[in-house]
């Protein structure tokens, strides 16, 4: 399903907001394959940056009941629950 909505990068890098973030090794391990396979599969390495706004922009078209949420762990079930409902 294609979306015609302009991607992230169709807005100047200024107007971006800088972020830092902690991450266990695990993770950060998680998101640096996935721009190492996109390469080796022959496309291009995708950054760690461009996988984080891609699965914001993923979460977002999601449309997450977050009500009640109190933790990372109730919020991941509500990310599954939301995918799973498409």
């Amino acid at each position: 399903m294609k979306n015609n909505k302009p991607g992230p990068l169709a807005q100047p890098k200024s107007t971006y907001f800088h972020l830092n973030i902690t991450l266990p090794n695990e993770l950060d391990v998680a998101i640096a394959d996935v721009g190492n396979r996109a390469r080796a599969s022959g496309g291009r390495k995708i950054r760690k940056t461009e996988v984080l706004r891609a699965l914001v922009r993923f979460m977002i078209e999601l449309d997450v009941d977050v009500s009640g949420v109190k933790s990372e762990d109730d919020f991941f079930s509500r990310l599954r629950d939301a995918f799973l409902s498409k």
